[in-house]
């Protein structure tokens, strides 16, 4: 592979051990055309990303769980779970100094330079057509098809057997040309219909009490919801689930507010409905990967 297409995606980012992660490189994979197959499950924030470059690839994201800022050339892109984000060749990414957020996800790199190379075991014309069809979609941030989070998975598990069979490398390429192709349907479909009237009064119930104990039965309940049926329809239209939500958005407050001068953890902690002032900087290092006291000071110190 020449060194000029190989990417250095999540090169700077934290260990296998820390953040239950799988990366596969183009040697190991043994799949012409593919770079690099990953994914992550981080249990808590992580060190953000900088300096990604994919010369000569294409990539693509898909967010199982979670959500994550990204900047592509100076645009942002707020990804929530079920998003994909393509990157084409020559992108520049980042996280806009913002961690790698607590949740999962996937990723896949192909080689896209020249158009003619081997790919996924097709033929010439093929390789040439489906690459073309990926360069020509007209979103690079949509909703994911149903079955990413199943191909995803098993692209995965298909090659991290060791030794890798030339039977499997067959089977991971198929599995990679669904992907790809629920991938294109996708984009170009722009899947998804947005949030629901009901569920966007549950997000301003829940940011009109955001300073409030909120209990995600007593939120169903305000927009007339079983909490299973709550629960189950929050995470498919918003990407999370309605608990993680609240903490999120508790501490999207607390970061507002640590950034003004004087700001009292503990007086903090307990205005935004935390029992204490330790469970609450537990939850904000698992969400920001900082104590609120270091937080504040990093704040202090940039401005």
């Amino acid at each position: 592979m020449s060194p000029s297409i190989k990417s250095n995606i999540h090169r700077h980012v934290p260990s296998a051990r820390q953040s239950g992660r799988v990366d596969l490189f183009a040697r190991a994979i043994n799949v012409p055309g593919v770079l690099e197959i990953g994914s992550y499950h981080h249990q808590s924030a992580q060190r953000g990303l900088t300096g990604v470059a994919h010369a000569g690839c294409l990539g693509v994201c898909f967010l199982a769980r979670g959500v994550q800022t990204y900047r592509i050339e100076d645009r942002l892109y707020q990804m929530k779970g079920g998003d994909q984000l393509v990157t084409f060749p020559g992108d520049g990414l980042d996280t806009a100094d913002a961690p790698e957020e607590k949740g999962r996800l996937h990723w896949i790199l192909i080689r896209m330079q020249p158009l003619d190379a081997p790919l996924l075991f097709l033929e010439r014309p093929a390789a040439i057509a489906l690459r073309r069809a990926l360069l020509a979609l007209p979103e690079r941030h949509f909703s994911a098809p149903r079955e990413a989070a199943e191909l995803s998975s098993a692209i995965l598990n298909t090659l991290v057997r060791r030794p890798v069979a030339l039977l499997d490398r067959i089977a991971a390429a198929n599995l990679v040309l669904r992907y790809l192709f629920a991938t294109l349907r996708a984009g170009r479909a722009k899947v998804g219909g947005g949030v629901s009237p009901r569920i966007q009064r549950c997000l301003a119930h829940m940011a009109a009490h955001i300073r409030e104990p909120l209990y995600v039965s007593a939120v169903a309940q305000a927009v007339g919801l079983s909490e299973s049926r709550f629960k189950a329809r929050f995470r498919q239209e918003v990407g999370l689930p309605p608990g993680e939500y609240i903490l999120r958005a508790k501490i999207a407050a607390a970061c507002t507010e640590l950034r003004r001068p004087g700001s009292r953890v503990t007086e903090l902690a307990h205005a935004l409905g935390f029992s204490s002032s330790q469970y609450f900087a537990t939850v904000f290092r698992r969400f920001t990967g900082l104590a609120p006291r270091a937080y504040g000071t990093r704040h202090a110190t940039a401005t």
